[in-house]
């Protein structure tokens, strides 16, 4: 009796170090965005001041990208506000709206390791420096433009 019960006490300590071990493989996997099906309609992205990742890129100034997908709710509320950002900082940044569900640019997402929409980033291609602005950006207005002035008055040191 005690032989059938070490032994059945064994292959259950087997299949639970097994399971652990596949578990604790799979998580060292970073997970890339998958994007969605059956979305709504596009979200309408500011026509003045906002421009391609590509247009960006070939601009000497630091780029403020808001990485977004159009089925969600916060990102639909932030764009305008985006849009006005642009609209002010337009001789100081130039401003991206990617949309993280289109195929295009779907290696540039998983680069950042986009986890929650809106993600806003500083993206300076001069000093190859990028960096992700405080998430209560997203929902202040007054943040946003905190942070965006203080990576200027940092850039300045930086950048002579």
């Amino acid at each position: 009796m005690k032989k059938k019960f070490f032994i059945g006490l064994f292959i259950f300590a087997a299949i639970g170090l097994f399971i652990f071990a596949h578990l604790a493989l799979r998580s060292n996997n970073v997970p890339e965005y998958q994007p969605q099906q059956n979305l709504p309609a596009p979200i309408e992205i500011p026509s003045t001041g906002v421009m391609l990742y590509e247009e960006a890129k070939a601009i000497d100034k630091p780029m403020v990208a808001m990485f977004y997908v159009d089925w969600c709710s916060y990102c639909r509320k932030y764009m305008p506000v985006f849009g006005e950002l642009a609209h002010l900082y337009k001789d100081k940044y130039s401003f991206v709206a990617i949309n993280c569900d289109n195929p295009q640019y779907k290696e540039l997402v998983n680069s950042f390791h986009i986890m929650a929409f809106p993600s806003l980033f500083v993206i300076d291609e001069k000093i190859g420096h990028k960096f992700s602005l405080n998430m209560a950006a997203t929902t202040q207005k007054s943040i946003a433009r905190e942070e965006l002035d203080n990576y200027l008055k940092v850039r300045k040191n930086i950048v002579k």
